[in-house]
């Protein structure tokens, strides 16, 4: 019977991160151009270059795409393949919380935090795409596995496995890996009384390995000549180092070089278009910074439905803290995840550069303390705990509260949702107080507690469900909920979701038959210009102004030399008012020959936004240019 249950939730996981996957497409165009073209060669695969001919790296660290490279060289380069490591590394997830859990408190408490992690929103939506952050989950529960055996008693070689899986989680999405660290180092340093000049001694060694893990790749990639290696993406110096600890370290925290949704548009096939239309009016993608942004419109769906109820059952435990009412093993693992979640809910209230799909980080958390913070409650009130007893009623109020907050945001659900979850709730805490004045059991006493946590998961389910239906919104940045359903068509346009090579097959016809021998058959001023044109020629494609055009990794000179040099013809260069290589734009189009908008253009292509009189109100106009010397 233990077995079915777990496996029920697994089946539903199951469907949730794979149902339909084929819908999203090639997800985020960046990173799958990307993949494409590490299949081509080890030295692409190996410094996870962008374009076949190696100019330019993607904006991440390597192992997560190293997966879906494998992925897609087994199975095929699709959509699904390179969206398949994700897919399974949520489900691994989810059967992981429930051993951790069960082993250390009981079955229940595993159950529930399996259920939690399944059916939490933006970790559906993260998993059933190829942004990376899923897989560094799965990689920080195997660490945690190892880990609690080795803060127990004080192991060493366990301690150092774990911090060794730490960095691996680095080489799969630099700084974002150490967000858990606090709860690694406290844990092992809080419990086991005494010891701490030991405790000191292996956090020291554990450290060592952490930093040689977690840079090796980096330090190999700087240590190569400029000239023999791709430009890093998105670095300030060409520097891998830089680039971990810079825009994908402290940039998401401070904001800057972040890309936020809205900001960047793909400027061929794709609008203006918010994914969700409301979210340009409340904020940008995460909302205004503050106190209780975490129950924001764009984030509170997302991750917090059951946020209140954990953060009751962490205050309970402080308390029996100081009463010292713990026993070492349970005040081991709150504390673990206490300090994994508290960190976090700072971090994602006050950054400026950050993406809702970055919340999958808190999930584990959540998911292990609503796990055991239920079980604890219902334990206590079935058995007229004293003053205890009252902690599930008062819990589940609070946490329908907060929900019922969250979803008077989405108009078109409140009507019905809210009357469903406002009497079920009510009703239930009527049988608790009535259970607890009366000292009723049985049955019904059992029935009231399994409908009340069916009632309190009911909101994250009916969100967790949304990607599978309607797919997960803007594929460079993945969310779920009913803004799904209300955005217009074309915005599943933006990154990939609707991409077809028949909206490119004029220009790259035009390129391919005008080559003549050039290396690159294209530069282009971004890599949402070149992505595309990547996956559907499988061509090398030169991208000057590195993931969104502002970067200067060449100027006039160097284009100058590449156009003699017959390494690139055709430049493709953005005159609209945010132009960022005016430099650039100025040599080709004082030396280039414009190449007229009805040879290259798919002006009637259905999904395709004429870059002539509509570029206009999305500030952008892209010409193409024969620079031929």
């Amino acid at each position: 019977m233990k077995n079915i249950r777990i496996l029920i939730i697994i089946m539903l996981s199951i469907f949730l991160h794979f149902s339909w996957l084929g819908q999203e497409g090639f997800a985020n165009l960046y990173y799958a151009a990307g993949v494409k073209s590490m299949m081509m060669n080890l030295h692409n695969f190996f410094f996870v270059s962008f374009d076949p001919n190696g100019f330019i790296t993607i904006d991440k660290p390597p192992l997560g795409f190293w997966f879906q490279t494998l992925s897609a060289t087994i199975f095929g380069f699709k959509g699904w393949s390179i969206i398949l490591p994700q897919a399974l590394g949520g489900v691994v997830s989810v059967y992981m919380i429930y051993a951790i859990v069960k082993k250390y408190h009981n079955e229940w408490a595993g159950l529930i935090a399996a259920f939690v992690l399944a059916t939490t929103p933006i970790f559906v939506a993260a998993s059933r795409n190829n942004t990376i952050d899923v897989l560094l989950v799965t990689t920080l529960l195997l660490s945690v596995l190892v880990f609690f055996p080795a803060a127990e008693k004080l192991n060493l070689k366990k301690l150092l496995i774990t911090f060794f899986l730490i960095g691996i989680g680095f080489n799969i999405k630099s700084l974002e890996a150490f967000m858990v660290l606090p709860a690694f180092y406290i844990t092992y340093f809080f419990t086991c009384q005494g010891q701490f000049k030991k405790k000191i001694i292996h956090l020291f060694i554990a450290t060592m390995l952490l930093i040689i893990t977690s840079f090796t790749w980096f330090v190999i990639v700087d240590s190569i000549s400029p000239n023999a290696r791709p430009y890093v993406g998105s670095s300030e110096t060409n520097s891998e180092i830089q680039l971990a600890t810079g825009y994908n370290g402290l940039g998401h925290f401070l904001g800057e070089g972040g890309r936020l949704a809205g900001q960047v548009r793909h400027p061929i096939t794709t609008p203006i278009n918010t994914a969700a239309g409301n979210i340009k009016k409340q904020g940008g993608e995460m909302g205004t910074p503050g106190l209780f942004r975490l129950f924001n419109h764009q984030m509170g769906g997302q991750i917090s439905w059951l946020l209140p109820f954990v953060l009751s059952g962490i205050l309970v435990t402080i308390y029996q803290f100081c009463k010292k009412d713990l026993s070492e093993k349970l005040k081991m693992k709150v504390l673990f995840w206490s300090c994994w979640l508290i960190p976090q809910l700072i971090f994602f209230s006050i950054a400026e550069g950050a993406h809702r799909y970055y919340l999958v980080m808190m999930a584990p958390a959540i998911a292990v303390l609503m796990g055991i913070s239920y079980t604890n409650f219902v334990s206590w009130y079935c058995n007229n705990d004293a003053e205890k007893r009252y902690l599930l009623p008062i819990s589940i109020f609070l946490t329908v509260g907060a929900q019922i907050y969250i979803l008077i945001g989405y108009s078109e659900w409140t009507f019905w949702l809210v009357r469903i979850i406002s009497g079920i709730t009510i009703l239930t805490i009527l049988s608790f107080l009535w259970k607890i004045k009366y000292k009723v059991s049985g049955q019904i006493n059992r029935i009231v507690i399994i409908v009340s946590a069916i009632n309190i998961m009911l909101l994250p389910f009916s969100w967790a469900i949304t990607p599978v239906l309607y797919g997960s919104g803007n594929a460079a940045f993945p969310f779920a909920g009913p803004d799904l359903n209300s955005r217009s068509a074309q915005s599943n346009v933006q990154w990939g979701m609707n991409f077809t090579e028949a909206n490119y097959d004029k220009l790259i016809g035009f390129l391919l038959s005008h080559r003549l021998g050039e290396a690159y058959i294209v530069a282009v001023p971004n890599a949402h210009v070149a992505a595309p044109l990547i996956l559907t020629s499988g061509q090398a494609v030169l991208t000057y102004g590195g993931f969104g055009g502002a970067e200067k990794i060449l100027n006039k000179d160097t284009v100058e030399d590449l156009v003699k040099n017959q390494q690139v013809r055709y430049i493709i260069i953005n005159t609209g008012s945010n132009q960022q290589q005016s430099e650039i734009n100025e040599w080709v189009s004082t030396h280039g020959v414009l190449v007229p908008d009805n040879e290259w253009k798919n002006m009637d292509a259905e999904n395709l936004a004429s870059v002539g009189s509509n570029s206009s109100k999305r500030n952008l106009s892209l010409e193409l240019y024969d620079c031929k010397i």
